[in-house]
């Protein structure tokens, strides 16, 4: 590859090509790599998920697909690393870019792995690639049998860029955070949501996104739906809720994480024994102990530092100490190269 390594803080930093994206992590990390004179740079994956239905359908898939090879195949070539985010884009970029640096985002190794016509690739791919990172704990278990080297980098969230909590006017807005969906234990979000509609429905609304199978299910308890947006809306809508509710799946992902970047009370439903070492400052543990907490944030009787929780957000998931991590890991790999 022809890319001239570029200097920021420390040795020279090698040229790298960010392939996908997940959870805005790619671009947050090139927005903090530019800002160190680092040459990153993203390449989206070929095109929205969809189905391609029928002959044409899949005919037009080939020809998308075969186009976006040929553009990863020279723009690898200009770079130093190949970083590929998600396990599951390898199935396509290993053809345009067979050295590379995979990212694991979650369903990719949680739950494509152990599909039947999907797994052997995905493992391969870990096997080979020069290095794996995860991003959020729980995936160690699905990515350390195959690869004990792999890097666990906390899911980067650039905090300045957050919008500050500042609760919106009018009536109190408790948000649900996630989509409604398996994945992020439906059941315990769905058990939660009629509790606190019982609890404080005459008084706060109970807000959700329109988003995920059991999204009906929750409306149906009383949930007010709201469309996704984009991403700026929906950073305002937590910043905007005077309590924010995570999803029931013992982790915190970016949403989670967002909404403690912007200082917003955070509870969650479910204890979170994988963050034991640096517990977050979230409220909850039970559905019980969230509708109560959720109460007591409401009454005031449960007090709040918005600092708090962007101080912890910073200093664990800040997007500065991610760069700092993948950079040394990208010139671990030239040096392993030689």
């Amino acid at each position: 590859m022809s890319g001239a390594p570029t200097v920021g803080a420390g040795p020279a930093q090698p040229s790298v090509l960010h392939v996908n994206d997940a959870a805005f992590t790619a671009r947050r990390m090139i927005a903090e790599a530019g800002r160190r004179g680092y040459t990153w740079r993203y390449l989206p994956k070929a095109a929205p998920d969809q189905e391609w239905r029928g002959l044409t359908g899949r005919a037009r898939r080939a020809v998308i697909g075969a186009a976006w090879v040929a553009r990863l195949w020279l723009q690898a070539r200009r770079h130093d690393i190949v970083h590929v985010h998600s396990a599951s884009t390898l199935a396509h970029s290993r053809f345009g870019a067979p050295r590379f640096v995979v990212h694991c985002h979650g369903t990719d190794v949680r739950t494509a792995q152990y599909d039947p016509p999907r797994s052997a690739g995905i493992r391969a791919g870990l096997r080979d690639a020069e290095a794996v990172f995860y991003s959020t704990p729980d995936l160690a278990e699905h990515v350390l049998p195959h690869r004990a080297d792999a890097v666990y980098l906390p899911v980067p969230i650039d905090v300045d860029d957050v919008e500050k909590w500042s609760p919106a006017p009018g009536r109190p807005q408790v948000v649900f955070a996630s989509r409604w969906s398996p994945d992020k234990d439906s059941a315990t979000q769905l058990a939660l949501a009629r509790d606190l509609v019982a609890a404080v429905g005459d008084r706060a609304d109970v807000v959700g996104l329109a988003w995920g199978p059991q999204a009906d299910e929750a409306a149906e308890l009383g949930v007010r739906l709201v469309p996704r947006g984009d991403h700026a809306a929906y950073l305002r809508l937590l910043a905007g809720a005077h309590v924010v509710v995570g999803q029931a799946a013992g982790i915190l992902a970016a949403s989670e994480l967002e909404a403690l970047a912007a200082g917003s009370p955070l509870v969650v439903p479910v204890p979170l024994p994988l963050y034991s070492a640096s517990p977050p400052p979230v409220l909850g543990g039970s559905v019980t102990e969230a509708a109560d907490a959720v109460t007591a944030l409401l009454d005031g009787s449960q007090p709040h530092d918005p600092d708090v929780a962007r101080r912890w957000a910073r200093e664990e998931h800040g997007v500065e100490r991610a760069v700092d991590t993948v950079a040394r890991v990208h010139r671990d790999v030239m040096a392993a190269r030689r």
